[in-house]
């Protein structure tokens, strides 16, 4: 018997479920969507799989700019996944296109706070990324910056932002890489890299340039870098107001998974196109 061709499981559907056939990319939340901490969720992988078998390319999409997308495929690997370093995107480098689309000239200086993931992602770009260091608010370079851009920092000290805001202040923008201003613990919330950009739009009075979800940028740079039309691509995540959200404001098909943090969506929250209990739930099973 030939083996019937990969489906929605429509049992949980909110609007017309397309053939699955016509897409061609899937932008896969991480957390909450693939594993809850340490446990992966069942059949997540056997699922990336399938989406391979089927010609939909999976891309590991990340609000998460401190990470290299070297670690997030080390960090897929130990999961159990397969992956690559081009089937991750990331809002570090999200912020690196949305730099070089204002900034044509080769090398030019970018002062940051952030982690690894961004100061790769501007460099890869060909931008001289330089961390803000406090100590250096009064030397030419700063003077000289052509952007500034904000990652999650814990590191980063009152010194730190004040010489970004400076340079976002002179500029008149600034690239923030997730939007969040808390981040979950366990115990709690602490300030997230949106609380850090907060501070920064404050002081500077700068436009902010929001490079992660669920800004349309970030959906915009993946269907750009990966060549392929709003309607040829689907989300899947966990969060209603970053995922979901993120694919209502650009158009493209959305996939809500009970698995994460956000629970039944309630009135008024991001409306998605399919709602599934996990990922290994989307497809119809063989058979």
């Amino acid at each position: 018997m030939a083996e019937q061709p990969l489906q929605f499981d429509t049992s949980a559907l909110r609007r017309d479920v397309p053939e699955v056939a016509r897409f061609e990319l899937a932008l896969l939340d991480l957390d909450g969507t693939l594993w809850r901490g340490n446990d992966v969720i069942d059949g997540a992988s056997e699922f990336v799989e399938r989406l391979r078998d089927a010609g939909i390319r999976p891309v590991f999409f990340t609000n998460n700019s401190s990470r290299t997308p070297e670690s997030v495929v080390a960090a897929l690997h130990r999961m159990g996944f397969t992956a690559s370093v081009d089937e991750v995107c990331t809002s570090a480098q999200a912020a690196a296109d949305a730099v070089s689309q204002r900034v044509a000239e080769p090398g030019a200086i970018v002062a940051y706070v952030g982690g690894e993931g961004l100061r790769e992602a501007l460099r890869t770009a060909g931008f001289d990324a330089r961390r803000a260091d406090g100590k250096d608010i009064r030397e030419s370079w700063v003077e000289s910056a052509h952007a500034a851009a904000v990652g999650l920092d814990p590191a980063a000290t009152y010194a730190d932002l004040a010489l970004v805001s400076r340079v976002a202040y002179r500029v008149g923008w600034f690239a923030l890489t997730n939007p969040d201003v808390r981040l979950p613990v366990e115990d709690g919330f602490m300030p997230g890299n949106g609380a850090i950009g907060a501070f920064v739009a404050a002081a500077s009075s700068a436009e902010v340039v929001v490079t992660g979800k669920p800004d349309p940028l970030f959906v915009q740079y993946a269907l750009s870098r990966y060549g392929v039309p709003a309607e040829r691509a689907f989300i899947v995540g966990d969060n209603l107001q970053t995922d979901i959200l993120a694919g209502n404001q650009t158009g493209i098909y959305s996939v809500f998974v009970r698995s994460g943090i956000s629970g039944e969506p309630k009135p008024g929250d991001p409306r998605p196109d399919l709602i599934v209990d996990s990922v290994a739930n989307l497809f119809r099973q063989k058979g």
